[in-house]
């Protein structure tokens, strides 16, 4: 009996101890835990809560298409087109799985022919193995891993082995080829610090074939992604018209900040950033507001590679606005191939004034009743897609061409305007009261005027008005009669008719300069001479103005004096077909009496229809009149270089429609700037259509016999 009870005391105890081995089993798995949740929530809570959000969320960019560009008919000349873009976010990973990496990615890139761009290649070059900035303290810098290492790197090689070993670890099994092309990638990294976020855009505009291989190989390649995104696409006629469209580029920190600080405060802004495209010249860059468009925004998640596993829209990108030029590309055509046939064409003329250096000029085609350029065209020209395809020889061997093809000749060029000044000076004449309409001037051969001799272009003419005047561009009528009226007066009518100042026209243009008593004691600190006010009359001394303030000038003569802005914008559409800006469509009225416009416009007439007209002939055949200005500008090298020539007109003369001022460098003559005006008239009035229909011309090549 005492044995059966200490058998159930034996077992009693057991029970109790195998409570207490559990008790504290599950005591001790407790205290774990909650150390366990305490560290993870409260210890290296903030750590794994910002990893979470950055394995699982991000925001992307929608990048807007850019609006396009047509001409005034619709004929498009810029739209867009959709590409792929590679974007890299650095993934924690080993070096060597890194390097090993980053080369496959270089490999798959080049052979799309795409290049790393990396601030690498500021510093340090490759094959020779050199440093490409004089002070390299700033790049050595940047790339040690403990800052006493600077010290001992003194050489180009130095660094380049630094680079190799201790920043990159890149090992010895990679060519140096190959550990450069690693560093390249690897330094721009560096600097960028790429993350969900902020991804770093590695290559742009890649082809599919390109893109499928990298989607292909997403695993191996960790933190690389591609997207869809639209690209800038100039078509075949840009080229004809690219010094009014200009091009697009990335975004440069200045542009970044001068465009951001006007959108402060702009209602529904978005701010632009480092990767996008503005315009950098002509209506690209004027336009930019419109053509921009509203980058849109993406909600992601990924994992820890930077793969998207899921996304969502959060604000939709909308589209830039359309645009609509005043150019009609028909006619733009026939000015930029007649500016380039009769610049070749003056070239072969024999005369001992002629050094057959024409090589460059500038048409401009306005409509005199409400300011549209139908044509601006500046020789030589350039291609557009140069541009956008980023082809840095290229691009560098435009700009350093010294024919200048990039300047726009039309709005930055300024060219002594010659004898297309006289009818300027004649209307501050006649609304000084020097003179009349009818008023008959002394000109002979030879004259002192201020102490200074001046002979006449026409010889001794004897007494002759303001209409014979401009119909021969009399220069000693134009000394007498420039010395009369005073250049304070010629001055301030020269400014009435917007010279010395910008036009207005959207894109970029220069002030040009008006020969005066202000300037040449700014410029030459020197006193006024009367013999300087007969030079300045004739177009000569200071006086430089662009095409298109010529241009504007000669319209407004037209018209009644009517100045307007000229503009190239005809209207802005957005993507629901709402025209959204057109140009204001008013006009200053000068302060000029149309009795003396008339006196001066019968002495433009004069100067085209008449036997002794300085264009006589050209327009001869023409079912209606055309009144014209030729101007000869000496540049003062005439030992060595031939003289500008200049021509301005209108037409027709009863009912003026247009306007146009050409501009040959080194032309000779104004008179043989002439036929450029005469194929743009006869595209602009469908002379050549209506010829051929009856039988007067065979082709638009014997149109050349009438020169």
């Amino acid at each position: 009996m005492n044995n059966n009870m200490n058998n159930k005391e034996e077992k009693k105890h057991e029970g109790l101890d195998r409570y207490i081995i559990m008790a504290l089993f599950i005591l001790i798995a407790a205290i774990a835990i909650i150390y366990n949740l305490a560290k993870i929530q409260i210890v290296n809570g903030q750590n794994y809560r910002d990893e979470a959000i950055y394995r699982l969320s991000a925001k992307g960019v929608i990048y807007p298409k850019r609006g396009d560009i047509y001409d005034r008919n619709g004929v498009p000349i810029a739209g867009s087109r959709m590409g792929y873009c590679v974007q890299y976010v650095d993934v924690k990973m080993p070096n060597e799985e890194k390097n090993r990496m980053l080369l496959e990615l270089i490999n798959i890139l080049e052979q799309d022919g795409k290049v790393i761009k990396s601030r690498l290649n500021n510093y340090l070059g490759f094959n020779p193995i050199r440093f490409l900035t004089e002070n390299p303290e700033n790049f050595i810098n940047t790339i040690v891993v403990n800052k006493e290492d600077a010290d001992f790197i003194i050489t180009a090689d130095q660094a380049f082995d630094y680079l190799r070993k201790k920043t990159f670890e890149i090992d010895a099994t990679y060519t140096d080829e190959e550990a450069f092309k690693i560093m390249q990638l690897r330094y721009e990294i560096l600097l960028s610090q790429p993350q969900i976020n902020n991804p770093l855009i590695i290559a742009d505009d890649v082809s599919a074939e390109t893109m499928s291989q990298l989607e292909e190989r997403s695993f191996e390649l960790r933190g690389v992604t591609t997207f869809i995104k639209p690209y800038r696409e100039y078509y075949e006629n840009a080229r004809i018209v690219s010094h009014v469209l200009g091009y697009v580029g990335i975004i440069s920190q200045e542009e970044m900040e001068r465009y951001n600080k006007e959108l402060e405060g702009v209602e529904g802004s978005v701010p632009y950033i480092a990767s996008d495209i503005v315009g950098k010249m002509g209506i690209e860059a004027a336009a930019e507001p419109i053509l921009r468009g509203i980058r849109g925004e993406t909600f992601r998640e990924v994992d820890e590679n930077g793969k998207t596993t899921a996304s969502y829209v959060e604000r939709p990108a909308v589209p830039g606005q359309d645009l609509y030029l005043t150019i009609d590309l028909d006619l733009q055509r026939v000015a930029v191939e007649s500016l380039e046939r009769n610049i070749k064409r003056i070239r072969q003329i024999e005369h001992k004034k002629n050094f057959k250096d024409a090589n460059a000029g500038a048409v401009v085609v306005m409509d005199v009743n409400n300011g549209e350029i139908l044509a601006m065209a500046s020789y030589p020209d350039f291609d557009p897609r140069v541009f956008l395809e980023n082809n840095v020889e290229a691009i560098n061997e435009l700009w350093n061409n010294p024919d200048a093809p990039v300047v726009n000749r039309a709005t930055s060029g300024n060219y002594a305007p010659g004898s297309t000044y006289k009818p300027l000076v004649a209307i501050a004449a006649l609304e000084s009261g020097v003179i009349t309409p009818s008023t008959r001037i002394n000109v002979p051969y030879k004259e002192e005027i201020g102490n200074m001799v001046f002979t006449n272009n026409g010889g001794n003419q004897g007494r002759i008005n303001l209409e014979h005047a401009l119909e021969t561009s009399s220069n000693m009528f134009f000394y007498k009669v420039g010395v009369q009226t005073g250049i304070d007066n010629i001055v301030k009518w020269a400014k009435i008719f917007g010279f010395g100042r910008k036009t207005g026209i959207e894109i970029g243009e220069t002030i040009g300069s008006i020969a005066s008593k202000e300037y040449k004691r700014q410029y030459f600190g020197e006193d006024w001479y009367p013999a300087n006010t007969a030079m300045a009359a004739i177009g000569q001394l200071y006086n430089a103005f662009t095409p298109i303030q010529l241009v504007n000038y000669v319209s407004t003569i037209a018209n009644g004096g009517k100045k307007f802005t000229p503009h190239l914008i005809k209207m802005a559409v957005d993507q629901f077909g709402t025209i959204t800006y057109e140009p204001p469509k008013d006009y200053e009225q000068l302060p000029v009496s149309q009795k003396n416009l008339d006196a001066v416009k019968r002495g433009m007439i004069a100067v085209v229809n008449s036997e002794d007209g300085t264009a006589a002939n050209q327009f001869k055949d023409f079912p209606f009149d055309v009144a014209g200005k030729t101007g000869t500008s000496e540049t003062g090298r005439e030992a060595t270089e031939s003289s500008n020539g200049l021509f301005v007109c209108y037409a027709p003369y009863e009912k003026p429609e247009i306007a146009i001022a050409v501009v040959v460098e080194h032309g000779v003559w104004g008179r043989e700037t002439a036929p450029i005006c005469r194929d743009i008239m006869m595209e602009y009035f469908r002379l050549n259509k209506e010829r051929q229909s009856k039988g007067v011309y065979n082709s638009e090549d014997t149109i050349e016999i009438i020169w």
